[in-house]
This record gives C-alpha cells, sequence and structure tokens, in this order.
C-alpha cells in the first residue's frame, strides 16, 4: 500500500510516540534494563572455536600486513616521482640563460616640441 503524498507547505499530523527502549530509557527499567538486554543478547551469539578464531585472525594480519606494503610501495614510487620531478625542473631553472645586466639605452627625442595651440574666438 503506497503512502499519500502531502502537498508541501500542508500540515502534518503529528507522529506517536515511541515506547519502550526508544524513550530516553525509561521502558525497560534505565540503565540496568539495558545493560540486561545486552547480556541477553550476547548469550545469543554463537562464538566461533578457537582454532576457527587462530584461523581467521591470521587472515586478518596478513591482509592488513599485504596493504600495508601496497600502500608503502606506492607511497615510495610516488615520492621518487615526485622527488625526480623537482630535480629536474630545479635543474632546467639553472640553466636557463641570465638575463643581461647592462643598461637599457633610449634614443634622444628627434622632435621639437610645439607651442600650445592656440584657441580662436
Amino acid at each position: 500500500m503506497a503512502k499519500a503524498r502531502i502537498a508541501p507547505g500542508s500540515p502534518r499530523a503529528p507522529r506517536p510516540a515511541l515506547t519502550g527502549a526508544g524513550s530516553g530509557g525509561s521502558g525497560r527499567g534505565g540503565l540496568f534494563g539495558y545493560l540486561r538486554g545486552v547480556w541477553e543478547e550476547l548469550k545469543k551469539v554463537v562464538w566461533p572455536a578457537r582454532d576457527e578464531l587462530m584461523r581467521m585472525t591470521g587472515i586478518v594480519i596478513a591482509t592488513v600486513i599485504l596493504f600495508a606494503v601496497l600502500v608503502g610501495a606506492a607511497d615510495y614510487l610516488l615520492s621518487l616521482g615526485v622527488q625526480r620531478a623537482i630535480t629536474q625542473q630545479a635543474a632546467a631553472a639553472t640553466a636557463a640563460p641570465a638575463p643581461t645586466t647592462a643598461p637599457l639605452t633610449t634614443a634622444a627625442p628627434t622632435a621639437v616640441p610645439t607651442a600650445a595651440p592656440t584657441v580662436s574666438p
């Protein structure tokens, strides 16, 4: 069954109040009731046997080591590339010819300044 669409701007019906564990902890006895519920849920968990736990722990440790090596190798290769790019840029900057420091000479103006124009009435 599809929900009825409400037009934007129209008032909504108030939501019903939540009961039980979602009402601030007062539904099942507060903190003590919460901890009792946690304990009951933990009793339902099927814990792995020791050999299965050791096998899964070994897989996790091996995976972490593998990814650490992969990330470390990628970091090392990228740092080599950046270092090479920086040294090439520095070498190109020092190999460029330095600009001359000779003073620039300007030619003297050849035109003689004229008198200001006069305005005739």
